[in-house]
């Protein structure tokens, strides 16, 4: 069986683009060193306050 996690990412809208509030490579290597698998990175650009939703699992004892 599969846990799943998700950390969410506040974005934020600038001149040259959109800039992540926190280091989102840094959080998925935090995840991983605690045993969590990094799955995928869903952007909700659209929304009146961005955000990036990062996807870990990892298998759960029965």
């Amino acid at each position: 069986m599969q846990e799943y996690e998700f950390e969410r990412i506040p974005v934020a809208r600038t001149r040259a683009g959109l800039r992540y509030d926190v280091d989102y490579q840094e959080a998925i290597r935090v995840r991983a060193k605690a045993g969590w698998l990094f799955v995928q990175a869903i952007t909700f650009e659209s929304v009146p306050h961005p955000y990036l939703d990062l996807v870990f699992t990892r298998k759960v004892a029965p």
